[in-house]
């Protein structure tokens, strides 16, 4: 089984519903958690604040969201 997890989130994170669609679940197989967990990296990228950037790295059996927390100012 695995599971995705978010340590840090931006207040951005808190106030989205669709959040606990990919966290608060378990996945059967790698692939279908590597699928989730870079669809809910992309989601946070598209629609979040814009001041962070989301990616996933796996840890074991655990996709683990990272936050980089300060970003430049795109051009």
């Amino acid at each position: 089984m695995y599971k995705i997890v978010m340590d840090k989130m931006c207040g951005c994170a808190k106030k989205d519903d669709k959040l606990n669609h990919w966290l608060n679940r378990t996945y059967e197989s790698k692939e279908e958690a590597e699928f989730e967990a870079l669809r809910l990296a992309n989601h946070a990228n598209a629609n979040w604040c814009k001041k962070h950037r989301f990616y996933a790295v796996e840890e074991d059996n655990t996709l683990r969201i990272m936050v980089e927390l300060s970003c430049p100012k795109e051009v």
